[in-house]
């Protein structure tokens, strides 16, 4: 006898069995999911909101010891262990935490380039350093206006790994060699200033009064021989007293001399420009040539744009932000005077 086959129980099989299936594709999409969320997806890179130290913060700190320059052995030893993805959420910590360049080894921009000293094709961390260099160069800026010279330095040998083209670094040498030509000075004129006081405080008083004597004696001798034979006394004593005022302008001189500074003005604010969200949109690079002048009393005026590329793009956000910025004026012989400035300023992405 033939066997015969119950179709409907087939059919009735694959139609129990169908749920199943789709059951098992949903689970292994979902587990696919989670291994490419957790294990392959390059990590997104953030920039928070940036609180920008000012000048005024760096002054009350005054009293304060200096942060270190070089990063401790141990974190750096630390460092050079971790992996790309360790380096990744280390830096998201630092973000987070405000620790964009600082302290030395333990900051974002050092995981960023870390990142590339491994991967040098890693589009993630190539892309987060782009975003940071901006308030990088501002916080070089800042350190430079409160003459951290060595940390500002450190700073700016970090984003020239991060991006050696960009003219923002030619601008930021110009202002520490400039800051440190003015230190140096300074230095060596308060050195100078208290070698002469020691000097001064080194010699007898009695002395110093016994040459005075003897100056206006040679002048009262040397005024009788131009009197007439016969002039009395008292007609030759009157010429005498004449060089005796410019006896005295000598004796000040020094003081005067002392106090009078010559020196350039020196930016102790920056603001950084907004970027035009017009130009945000298109991704739109530029820069713009300003001149301004520095009043007496630090202030800037009569702010103009000379030159721009593109035109008009980014000249309303350059002249806001230097109308903002504070410098110590300049000096002429200790006197504030009004100074012109022209500055270049970059607009990157």
């Amino acid at each position: 006898m033939a066997a015969r086959i119950n179709f409907r129980s087939l059919r009735h099989a694959r139609g129990n069995a169908a749920p199943k299936i789709v059951a098992a594709v949903v689970i292994l999409a979902a587990i696919g999911a989670s291994v490419w969320y957790f294990v392959l997806r390059k990590p997104e890179t953030v920039i928070p909101e940036v609180v920008t130290p000012t000048a005024d913060a760096g002054q009350s700190g005054e009293g304060a010891a200096p942060a270190p320059i070089t990063p401790d052995p141990a974190v750096l030893d630390k460092l050079n262990t971790l992996t790309v993805d360790q380096l990744f959420k280390e830096a998201r910590t630092a973000l987070n935490e405000q620790r964009l360049v600082s302290p030395p080894g333990n900051n974002a921009l050092e995981f960023y380039l870390k990142i590339l000293e491994k991967e040098p094709a890693n589009s993630g961390a190539r892309d987060a350093l782009r975003e940071l260099f901006t308030f990088a160069a501002s916080a070089a800026e800042q350190d430079i206006n409160a003459r951290n010279i060595d940390n500002a330095n450190r700073v700016i040998e970090l984003l020239t790994k991060a991006d050696p083209n960009n003219y923002t670094l030619t601008i930021l040498r110009s202002k520490l060699d400039a800051q440190r030509k003015i230190v140096e000075r300074e230095t060596a004129q308060a050195a100078a200033a208290e070698e002469a006081a020691r000097r001064r405080a080194n010699e007898p008083a009695a002395p110093a009064a016994a040459p005075a004597t003897a100056v206006n004696e040679p002048a009262a001798t040397a005024a009788a021989p131009a009197a007439a034979p016969a002039s009395s006394a008292p007609r030759a004593a009157t010429p005498a007293a004449t060089p005796a005022e410019p006896a005295a302008a000598p004796a000040s001189a020094p003081v005067a001399a002392a106090g009078g500074e010559t020196r350039d003005a020196v930016l102790v604010r920056s603001v950084p420009p907004q970027y035009p969200n017009a130009a945000l949109r298109r991704r739109q690079e530029g820069w713009v040539q300003v001149e301004f002048t520095v009043t007496s009393d630090g202030a800037v005026a009569n702010a103009r744009v000379l030159d721009a590329d593109p035109p008009r793009t980014f000249d309303r956000a350059a002249l806001d932000a230097v109308q903002r910025w504070n410098f110590n004026p300049a000096l002429r012989n200790g006197t504030p005077v009004e100074a012109t400035i022209r500055r270049r300023i970059e607009f990157k992405m």
